[in-house]
């Protein structure tokens, strides 16, 4: 071990004496390359730009959240540990790698560098390899838990719009709220688009005395803010909405405890979808969810009925 060392030390002082000072030549090599990494970065910023998504939306169940490809691996080995055990697979068994990591040059003290002269460690490191690449493969080829439901354009702008004009200091929508204004999920569902609309432009030409300000909102803002408000509203259904529920929909959905049980029960599914939604499923449940065994209801049910029916179910759990 002694002749090793100094060896060792004879090599290095030998190197050294014929390699360059770490300032200004490693520093400057260093400086290059950050600069030039930072300046690819910017560039891919300027040409491509950052792909965002729409404003975070907690009553929207449809959403399917996906972590970034560097944390697949760990997205599908929380699988393994459901319930409770999450905490092992994302607490636990991360923690006991990087201590591994840590305490590593304490355990492996050896001279020797090359990867074949240490087997165990080499191939302990080529399985952790080959397990997170294995888990990142099949985390992006994981099918989606949700159907992806494409939404209305004008919808979402229209909930960003109420969002950013703090919409919610006054109003409330599905108990969530300000009280100087109505709960607009109860109100507006009585009330057409073009009212709506002229109420946007001239809230007191509409409704004498009312506390709402003129926003001067363009006429596109004005039409997403209505169809944003008409999707979360609660809108009039007929006598017959429950009685089509109970000929067609009964015998494998329940409601309050009343129905099948084959389907899912739907006694809150109006907490969590909107009634554009409900008709598409009502009309084609596979064109939303393929897997969905549930058939289709258009030519069935004439398109009234299939707007009551919506409008019924939309009302549920609000």
């Amino acid at each position: 071990m002694a002749d090793w060392h100094q060896d060792y030390e004879r090599r290095y002082k030998e190197l050294k004496q014929k390699g360059k000072s770490f300032f200004p030549y490693a520093v400057f090599k260093d400086c290059l390359v950050a600069f030039l990494l930072f300046g690819l970065l910017a560039f891919l910023a300027w040409k491509l730009g950052a792909h965002l998504e729409s404003l975070a939306d907690p009553t929207d169940t449809s959403y399917n959240p996906r972590p970034e490809w560097y944390f697949l691996f760990l997205f599908q080995a929380l699988k393994a540990f459901p319930g409770s055990l999450e905490s092992v697979a994302a607490v636990v068994l991360p923690g006991a790698v990087f201590a591994a990591l840590f305490f590593l040059p304490l355990f492996d003290r050896g001279h020797k560098r090359h990867p074949l002269d240490r087997p165990f460690l080499t191939g302990l490191g080529v399985l952790a390899i080959a397990g997170v690449t294995a888990l990142t493969v099949e985390g992006y080829r994981s099918p989606l838990v949700n159907p992806v439901v494409e939404k209305n354009p004008e919808v979402v702008e229209g909930a960003r719009l109420y969002r950013q004009l703090n919409c919610a200091y006054c109003h409330k929508i599905r108990g969530k709220g300000g009280v100087v204004g109505p709960q607009l999920d109860r109100v507006v569902g009585a009330e057409s688009p073009e009212w709506l609309e002229r109420h946007f432009r001239d809230p007191s030409a509409v409704t004498p005395h009312s506390a709402m300000p003129r926003l001067g909102l363009l006429d596109d803002e004005i039409k997403a803010l209505t169809a944003y408000l008409k999707s979360i509203a609660n809108e009039p259904f007929t006598q017959e909405a429950p009685k089509l529920f109970a000929e067609n929909c009964a015998v494998c959905h329940k409601i309050r405890g009343q129905g099948g049980e084959v389907g899912p029960d739907l006694s809150t599914i109006g907490s969590a979808r909107d009634k554009s939604f409900i008709v598409r499923y009502i009309e084609d449940p596979a064109k939303t969810n393929p897997k969905s065994g549930m058939p289709a209801f258009r030519g069935q049910l004439t398109d009234l009925q299939i707007e009551d029916l919506a409008r019924y179910l939309s009302s549920l759990g609000r």
